[in-house]
């Protein structure tokens, strides 16, 4: 005698106790016997690196199970392992199964922008990327600050978004003094260079 499991279903056992799903038995007497069979339960395995997910665990064949991915901030959702690139999707059990959330670092933009004057560290970086980014004068000019305010010449900035900044150059300032003995002079001050 023999008992097989529909689809999604195991063998447990026959109603007089015995395990083994195929067997002989010798017939004394009339004999009746029950197969008694199990859902199957899976186990959902899910993974991800720079983001979570949700919905793993163990599930009977057949269910329908609600899974989800988010992205850690910085990064974003790519797709699932299977190809499936629905960040919250089902699935319907029907084996073990192992799901892994795929995710990519966001890029960002520094654009820098200057008058009368240099920039460099402008360009597309990974999120988190600390870079440096310098203003250079133009000759007879000097460096004032960045639009954000900020004085340095040259500083690091870590990159969590774009970003737009523009280099803010003076030119160069001169001072005359005149000074006379016994007469009059006019035209001391302060100068701008080429003036």
């Amino acid at each position: 005698i023999s008992a097989i499991p529909n689809a999604g279903y195991h063998f447990v056992g026959w109603s007089d106790g015995d395990s083994v799903a195929t067997r002989t038995i010798t017939l004394t007497s009339n004999v009746t016997l029950s197969a008694y069979f199990e859902l199957n339960v899976y186990e959902l395995v899910l993974e991800a690196e720079n983001g979570v997910v949700f919905g793993a665990g163990r599930y009977s064949h057949g269910t329908e199970v609600s899974i989800a991915a988010f992205a850690n901030e910085g990064y974003k959702f790519v797709g699932w392992s299977d190809d499936e690139n629905t960040e919250v999707r089902k699935i319907v059990l029907i084996s073990d199964s192992v799901l892994t959330a795929q995710f990519a670092v966001n890029r960002h933009t520094i654009t820098l922008l200057a008058e009368n004057g240099k920039v460099y560290g402008g360009g597309e970086y990974d999120y988190g990327t600390e870079i440096t980014i310098e203003a250079e004068a133009a000759e007879n000019y000097h460096f004032v600050s960045w639009s954000d305010g900020n004085t340095s010449a040259k500083r690091q900035i870590v990159l969590r978004s774009d970003l737009t900044l523009t280099a803010e150059f003076a030119i160069n300032q001169y001072t005359v003094s005149l000074k006379a003995e016994n007469g009059e002079v006019f035209g001391s001050g302060v100068y701008d260079y080429g003036t």
